[in-house]
């Protein structure tokens, strides 16, 4: 079996009191219908910073501005494969949302209290979890 190590960076966005969160389509091959943040995985030499801003203006087609990083995780996504997720704190700038609806087929910006009743991604619980246990 092969093994593969990949690295995503994500982007917790904020405006005001409320982040941004977008859910997973249903035919996705991993964790379908859960809700979770823009971002993705970096190309091979791919800057980080560059690989965020490129995931979520293809993904959701805004601008941010990338803060520093609030949460750091890694987790075996399959037998084969090692996943490490890096999510930055951003705010949101500019822009429209318009989804790529082969990625995600719904977005909503929720409060903390909100976010408390999704049904969230692995990484997007564990910040969850922090941000609660911060305020």
């Amino acid at each position: 079996m092969n093994h593969e190590t990949k690295v995503a960076a994500h982007a917790l966005i904020k405006q005001g009191d409320k982040y941004l969160v977008t859910k997973r389509v249903n035919n996705d091959d991993y964790m379908p219908g859960y809700w979770d943040t823009p971002g993705g995985t970096l190309n091979f030499g791919e800057d980080i910073k560059k690989a965020l801003q490129r995931e979520v203006s293809e993904e959701i087609g805004i601008q941010i501005k990338i803060n520093a990083v609030i949460s750091v995780c890694g987790y075996l996504s399959n037998p084969a494969r090692h996943q490490f997720m890096i999510t930055y704190a951003c705010d949101y700038i500019s822009g429209v949302i318009n989804l790529d609806l082969s990625e995600h087929d719904a977005y909503k910006w929720v409060t903390l209290s909100e976010m408390a009743k999704l049904k969230r991604i692995g990484f997007l619980d564990q910040i969850y979890q922090e941000l609660k246990s911060n305020q």
